[in-house]
């Protein structure tokens, strides 16, 4: 377990017990659903001294702050405050922190021993997934502020997607490749099947300092809902059955958010140039 500080959060046990066990709420787990899953995925965790404490506790606060105290958790953190070994530990190895890590537990058992509140109405995640097949190709036009200052408002770039990535905490988001080409009027499909797929993120500098590196083409482009996604600019242009993929490529993609889309890709068009 990593420390980096006495309080109770400041370890990644903790975090992590307090961050999956809201998440699942968010997902419509049940309590019992949700502790048969932490008890599982924590099982080397439970059986050692130091840091089973910390599950316990972390748990017991969590269920506590969101009206779901289970009785067993109750009594598993309580047993270990009253116990003692979590606070030797410390006093064993960092004096100072053993003041406040007593301070801790201490307001720790007596909430536990206090009524807990109403049990909180959990909202469930509103999640995104992209509508657009495998193979679908849109034409997009620029027409921001950036684009406009550097000469290329209403020109249009034109994408493929060509696969999907979820994101968190499960949006479904398209992965595509961008044509290596930047227009005055719309092209139709059967004009861009010639046209190379344009490098992302790295610049061509990057590849020189580093000639065995694969090159990146793949672009995750984000969206949290279909509200975000800038339809005005999007033209359907049509879709193609076979992707055709680049060979040898770095399998990663670079993210990039609507928001920021519009910067990010003249930039990269900027580095590499214009085809």
């Amino acid at each position: 377990m990593g420390y980096w500080g006495p309080k109770l959060y400041q370890n990644d046990i903790a975090e992590d017990v307090r961050d999956y066990y809201k998440d699942q709420l968010h997902r419509g787990k049940t309590e019992a659903e949700i502790m048969q899953a932490l008890i599982a995925k924590n099982e080397d965790a439970l059986s050692d001294q130091d840091d089973g404490p910390v599950f316990w506790f972390a748990l017991a606060d969590t269920q506590w702050n969101l009206g779901r105290l289970e009785d067993q958790v109750k009594k598993q953190a309580l047993d270990y405050i009253n116990k003692g070994d979590d606070l030797k530990h410390w006093q064993a190895e960092d004096l100072n922190g053993a003041i406040i890590r007593s301070k801790v537990l201490l307001e720790l058992k007596q909430k536990l021993l206090s009524p807990q509140p109403s049990k909180k109405k959990i909202s469930q995640y509103k999640l995104y997934r992209c509508e657009w097949k495998i193979g679908d190709v849109y034409a997009y036009q620029l027409t921001g502020n950036y684009a406009k200052e550097v000469g290329l408002l209403n020109r249009y770039l034109y994408f493929i997607k060509v696969g999907e990535e979820v994101w968190h905490p499960g949006h479904v988001v398209p992965v595509v490749y961008f044509y290596w080409i930047i227009d005055e009027k719309l092209r139709n499909i059967a004009q861009l099947r010639n046209v190379k797929y344009i490098p992302q993120f790295f610049t061509p500098e990057a590849y020189k300092k580093n000639p065995k590196m694969n090159t990146q083409y793949l672009l995750t482009l984000l969206s949290t809902s279909s509200r975000v996604i800038p339809r005005n600019n999007l033209v359907f242009i049509g879709n193609i059955n076979e992707v055709q993929h680049v060979e040898n490529e770095n399998q990663n993609s670079y993210k990039v958010a609507w928001k920021d889309f519009e910067k990010y890709i003249i930039g990269n068009f900027q580095s590499w140039g214009n085809e």
